[in-house]
């Protein structure tokens, strides 16, 4: 017998449920943001604390408070989806917050990774004191095991991810989006050379992430194209991504990809950045990792619509040449290069260097 592996969400339902998962979404995004941020052990304990509640309570009205909630029992105690453990870890340190008198915060012993792009805290969870645990339920004492196993000593934002991706595959419909369909505070700010996840459904896996990427729209509301270059016999487009007028990375792709995001109805459009943007760099000192660029005004108002075809022939500014060659080298590591140059596109094709502020 195969047992159901997805939830069936009533409409009634879904906006409870939707709320709860926002609440650990923009959790999450706070305490990556916060690890950024030079703040201490403790200021970075609070979102660790709002993702366990949100996360907890999406269990309880999964468990509880749905109509179909015996697939997500099914679920949880045949242990057939890889995340059920953590979703148990989760729910044991969340009741020692809740109703111990002991603050769960990550351990004070921390990695500190980083330079002149910026320096980012890694943060592991902590041991429970046994005296601590000897005051739970033993309902709950049992779930101990799951936390020691799967949470102990790993790293927070990487239990974060992998609760939030649990939910989304046992409930696909319930991620909180914005107004672009994209993850609501996601993705997390890349750090330059960590490979670390950025998002709930990036794969752990680097080839499988590389076809994710390629498969899903780039992020950000539009992006002008303002040259084409041939490198090593493949085309390519260039030019940057903007988000509420504002440009923080340039964009590579290959005209097969930019055919394929196009066909999945992403705005691309070309024009003139270089006549219609001001250097907005030094006013926005959070952005560490590239230049800023702001339109004079509506971007519409500059570019035009991208053509359907006429990709043969390279087209660039010669005073901007040299450097868009530079950018299709970054993406274009192999061997050795190859994870490096990848990590720099998920940044670009994501916008993965636009700071979240929730």
């Amino acid at each position: 017998m195969t047992l159901p592996t997805h939830v069936t969400i009533a409409s009634d339902e879904l906006p409870a449920l939707q709320a709860a998962l926002r609440d650990a979404q923009t959790a999450t995004a706070d305490y990556c943001g916060q690890t950024a941020r030079n703040n201490s052990i403790d200021d970075l304990g609070t979102p660790v604390r709002r993702f366990l509640v949100a996360g907890e309570t999406l269990n309880d009205l999964l468990t509880n408070r749905v109509g179909d909630s015996a697939t997500y029992g099914s679920i949880t105690s045949s242990g057939s989806h890889p995340g059920t453990g953590v979703i148990r870890g989760v729910k044991y340190v969340r009741n020692v917050a809740q109703h111990l008198a002991h603050v769960i915060r990550p351990r004070d012993e921390h990695v500190l990774i980083g330079g002149v792009l910026g320096l980012r805290i890694y943060t592991f969870w902590d041991e429970v004191p046994a005296a601590v645990h000897a005051q739970l339920r033993p309902s709950t004492q049992q779930l101990k095991a799951d936390y020691d196993a799967l949470l102990l000593g790993t790293n927070v934002t990487d239990t974060m991810l992998d609760t939030l991706s649990f939910f989304a595959d046992v409930a696909p419909d319930i991620p909180h989006r914005d107004q672009r369909g994209e993850w609501t505070g996601f993705p997390l700010m890349s750090q330059p050379g960590v490979g670390d996840r950025l998002h709930p459904e990036e794969p752990a896996d680097e080839a499988a992430a590389r076809a994710w990427l390629n498969e899903r729209r780039p992020n950000g509301d539009v992006r002008v194209i303002c040259g084409q270059l041939t490198a090593d016999g493949t085309r390519y487009v260039i030019g940057h991504t903007f988000v509420g007028g504002l440009s923080y990375a340039p964009f590579v792709e290959t005209v097969e990809q930019l055919g394929r995001d196009v066909a999945a109805g992403y705005p691309y459009v070309a024009g003139d950045v270089l006549a219609n943007t001001v250097d907005r760099t030094e006013d926005i000192p959070h952005v560490v990792q590239g230049a800023v660029f702001e339109s004079r005004g509506d971007i519409a108002t500059w570019t035009t619509p991208v053509p359907s075809g006429g990709w043969d022939e390279d087209w660039i500014d010669e005073r901007t040449a040299g450097t868009w060659h530079g950018v299709v080298e970054m993406e274009q590591g192999e061997g050795l290069f190859a994870s490096s140059a990848y990590l720099i596109r998920r940044a670009r094709r994501l916008n993965a260097v636009v700071p979240y502020s929730p």
